[in-house]
């Protein structure tokens, strides 16, 4: 029975050494995922892109620049005929 016991002490030092070791890989990953720009579950995507609408602009903004833009051709036209 005493065979038993260290069996069991072993295969409990095993799974303890096996925490440990994922706690480390899952460090390592994080690590590396952050130096890429990578996160869990994006694999693939470019570094340091985002998805989605983050950077579109309103409708006001839209607007404001279309009418600057219009104001810029009507000046050069005017300047243009003289």
């Amino acid at each position: 029975m005493s065979w038993q016991k260290s069996l069991q002490a072993a295969v409990k030092a095993l799974r303890k050494e096996e925490q440990s070791l994922v706690k480390q890989l899952d460090q390592l990953r994080k690590k590396m995922g952050d130096l890429t720009g990578l996160s869990k579950g994006r694999k693939g995507a470019s570094a340091g892109r985002k998805s989605g609408r983050g950077n579109r602009l309103s409708a006001e903004g839209r607007k404001a620049i279309s009418l600057a833009a219009k104001r810029r051709w009507a000046k050069y036209r005017g300047k243009k005929s003289k």
